[in-house]
């Protein structure tokens, strides 16, 4: 509610255009927030695509950094055209089975051009769990892409977790990545108990192996 708010009040000193556009996705198609990642993407989207500036997405790095993504709008649009496309553009994300699209695979769907990704130094001070979540192998981190840093490092627990109760609590960060992207479409929870290992079962998500 509160970024719906922050949205709502850029709109008031952005153009005419992006105005009107940002006025009726946000009544018409509430879920461009999130296809975004934040409101001022959002903000600099819909003036890109109505008034063909160029466009400048936001999205986390490693620790200290922010990766940008900039890229040229494919044309302008007017406020309704701009609300089909992005309606049309979650659609065909959610059928791809995509939750949390990354700024490259948006600017990709949007047919821009000349995209270029790049990282400049994160004015703010990374939190305690931004900094443990880059902490992460950059293969483990690569599967948590596009998840706030909260539910990346309870996504990472559970993985770790599963990995454990499958007798592999010392898994390589190609197998931790790999049970990551499992849980995330749902796939990675393990139905049997752990058997004969020397490791318990310890996730909560695994049966204990029956009495003997």
């Amino acid at each position: 509610m509160r970024a719906l708010l922050f949205a709502a009040c850029l709109a008031l000193a952005a153009p005419a255009p992006a105005q009107d556009a940002l006025s009726l996705v946000l009544e018409s198609a509430p879920r461009a927030l999130g296809l975004a990642g934040s409101a001022e993407n959002l903000a600099s989207l819909l003036a890109g695509l109505t008034r063909g500036a160029p466009v400048r997405l936001v999205a986390a790095g490693p620790a200290g950094f922010r990766r940008v993504v900039a890229f040229a709008p494919p044309g302008r649009l007017t406020a309704e055209q701009t609300v089909a496309l992005l309606q049309q553009v979650a659609r065909d994300f959610d059928l791809a089975g995509i939750s949390r699209a990354t700024p490259e695979q948006l600017a990709a769907a949007l047919g821009a051009s000349g995209v270029r990704s790049f990282l400049e130094p994160d004015p703010r001070r990374p939190t305690p769990e931004e900094q443990a979540l880059a902490s992460l192998p950059p293969d483990v981190r690569g599967a948590l892409a596009g998840l706030a840093p909260r539910e990346a490092l309870r996504t990472a627990e559970l993985a770790d977790q599963q990995l454990i109760a499958l007798g592999t609590p010392y898994a390589s960060s190609a197998r931790r990545s790999d049970m990551v992207r499992r849980l995330r479409y749902g796939t990675g929870y393990v139905a049997a108990s752990a058997g004969d290992t020397p490791f318990p079962p310890l996730s909560p998500l695994v049966a204990a192996p029956p009495p003997r």
